[in-house]
């Protein structure tokens, strides 16, 4: 096959190519005379994509610049590991991960645990709002702190919440919600001492036509790490995802750290 056939055929073939931008990645290669094809990295999965809702179940919306919706469409991590403060990775022997939300730690210390990862989730909407003016977190009983008067830093503000209050601020701080009220970005919280508790968030859900809900619940863990999505297992939920009830009885049988009660951030 002469040059001219070669070349015609590798145009043919071009043309056959499914997606633009492989087109793109090849023709740029030709122009500037490197030839390879690389494949684009496909568009980060968030939440809302993860795990499709069970036969019958529809997924619910919220409002663009609600919590709910940035909790919803937080991306995941590709490799799904979770890491820990020491950037190795996380025991997960009591864990089955669906998913680990691609959010780095901010410090090289045992600081963003379960109810941590929850704070960070806050601030991090706040941010990204612009609404850091409104932004609180709690101190050890509960009482708001409030960013915009600290005098701190974000980073600084944030270090000084994580380091303390804890499972127990946010139990006693925040909004005391019932279950028909849940939504994503709502927390399940454990803590009946005022000392060792756990944090766990509402990160999607689903409904079924009459109106059934089912959940996808995360947390982050000791010693602090990455944030992930729990997987509900036969008995707990279905599909992949949670009941309400289930997830209480997943929490008594896996970590249990006190009777689960809702709240909110508000």
């Amino acid at each position: 096959m002469n040059r001219y056939n070669q070349g015609m055929k590798n145009i043919d073939t071009f043309h056959l190519l499914p997606w633009p931008w492989v087109k793109i990645l090849i023709f740029s290669g030709l122009f500037f005379g490197v030839f390879s094809i690389q494949w684009a990295v496909p568009p980060s999965r968030t939440l809302h994509d993860l795990l499709a809702p069970p036969s019958g179940y529809t997924l619910s919306d919220f409002q663009v610049g609600s919590f709910s919706h940035y909790i919803q469409h937080l991306p995941l991590k590709q490799d799904g590991i979770i890491l820990n403060y020491t950037g190795q990775p996380a025991a997960v022997a009591a864990f089955h991960v669906l998913a680990v939300v691609d959010m780095p730690l901010l410090f090289r210390s045992d600081l963003e645990q379960c109810a941590d990862q929850c704070m960070r989730f806050w601030a991090e909407y706040h941010q990204a709002e612009h609404k850091l003016k409104q932004f609180h977190l709690f101190n050890y009983s509960g009482q708001r702190l409030s960013f915009s008067t600290s005098g701190r830093s974000y980073r600084d503000f944030l270090r000084q919440a994580f380091a303390f209050s804890n499972s127990h601020s946010l139990k006693r701080g925040c909004r005391t919600i019932t279950s028909d009220q849940l939504q994503p970005g709502d927390m399940i919280v454990q803590n009946d001492t005022g000392g060792i508790g756990h944090v766990s968030m509402i990160v999607n859900m689903c409904r079924s036509p009459r109106g059934e809900p089912l959940y996808l619940i995360g947390f982050g863990f000791i010693p602090a790490q990455q944030f992930h999505v729990e997987k509900a297992l036969a008995g707990y939920g279905e599909g992949g995802w949670f009941t309400l009830d289930g997830f209480f009885r997943y929490l008594h049988d896996a970590f249990d750290y006190g009777q689960p009660v809702l709240r909110r951030f508000e």
